[in-house]
């Protein structure tokens, strides 16, 4: 598929992320001295910027390349969830099903950064499950936006949306009983609530740590995916692999190794999320296989050239095709 036709059909997309949302806070400045009051730098802060992180950035990604993208998950009633609605609708986010709760904070991650080095982490957060009553609430409006929808997009940060193996079952259940592929990006250990999707996204560590969870012996890429995609029902598997690209099993067309296509890093903040929603939107556009995992692979590899989690763009994607990737 030639770029602008797969532009084309890009546009065409609707795809659903259902998550953890999260507001991505930099505080940038410069340390030059150490405190008088105890050995440890003083940062001077110079300026503060916010971005969508998480589950919401994963849906920055789907923009960034033209897709039209619906975000579910929750925020709080707190300026903080004012700042991430406004930053949604900026990106062109549909917003419908994030929900307000007033039990929890916002997720924010506050990171500070002086002369490029990232200096510490700050997160403000709450990893309970919701309540009954937030969760009907949530599978209301996935019930009403899934009909309008190509694809769903879970985007799992244990921070409680996903937590509960009875509402992500129901939600790939009835997102495959109406023709939707389903694309994970899992965390944690419970990965049987994962059953029945179309693709699980682990990274290296990730896929490492599940295997002898569920009793698998094989420890190599091949063997591992081919137990996982047959015991949790998947079609295929993509494990990224950072500096090392991405692999790709498929139960009948085997697997395959893509290297990393990264001239620079600065930043691996998001890189996942990249990698979920551009294999996602290829996939779904109708790019065969191999060709949807290449182009996501060098997606991702654009974004780690950008400092702070930052999404790709259509037309930066557009330029590294035309320099041959």
């Amino acid at each position: 598929m030639d770029p602008e036709t797969l532009r084309e059909a890009l546009k065409g997309l609707s795809i659903l992320v259902v998550g953890d949302l999260m507001l991505d806070q930099y505080f940038w400045g410069e340390v030059s001295r150490i405190s008088p009051e105890a050995p440890v730098p003083v940062f001077d802060l110079r300026d503060i910027s916010h971005s969508l992180g998480g589950a919401a950035n994963v849906a920055a990604n789907l923009a960034g390349l033209g897709v039209r993208a619906e975000l579910c998950g929750l925020v709080g009633e707190d300026r903080e969830g004012e700042v991430f609605l406004e930053l949604a609708r900026r990106a062109g986010l549909g917003t419908r099903a994030v929900v307000r709760d007033g039990g929890r904070p916002t997720t924010v991650k506050t990171r500070v950064i002086a002369q490029a080095q990232h200096l510490l982490r700050i997160d403000t957060e709450r990893r309970a499950s919701p309540t009954p009553e937030i969760r009907e609430t949530l599978k209301a409006r996935l019930e009403e936006l899934l009909p309008q929808v190509k694809a769903v997009i879970l985007s799992d940060y244990a921070k409680g949306v996903l937590a509960s193996s009875g509402f992500t079952s129901w939600l790939i259940e009835e997102a495959r009983r109406q023709g939707l592929p389903v694309f994970v990006d899992p965390k944690g250990l419970e990965w049987q609530k994962y059953a029945g999707a179309t693709c699980v996204t682990p990274n290296r560590k990730e896929f490492r740590a599940i295997l002898p969870t569920m009793g698998i012996l094989e420890e190599d890429l091949e063997g591992g995916a081919r137990r996982l995609v047959e015991k949790l029902d998947l079609s295929f598997m993509v494990v990224t692999l950072g500096p090392e690209g991405m692999f790709l099993y498929h139960p009948e067309e085997g697997s395959w190794h893509f290297p990393a296509r990264a001239r620079e890093v600065y930043d691996v903040s998001g890189a996942g999320d990249t990698a979920i929603a551009a294999l996602t939107a290829f996939y779904t556009a109708g790019l065969p296989l191999k060709e949807a995992v290449s182009l996501a692979n060098l997606c991702a590899g654009i974004v780690v050239g950008k400092m702070g989690t930052r999404p790709v763009f259509w037309e930066e994607l557009k330029k590294a095709l035309q320099k041959g990737g």
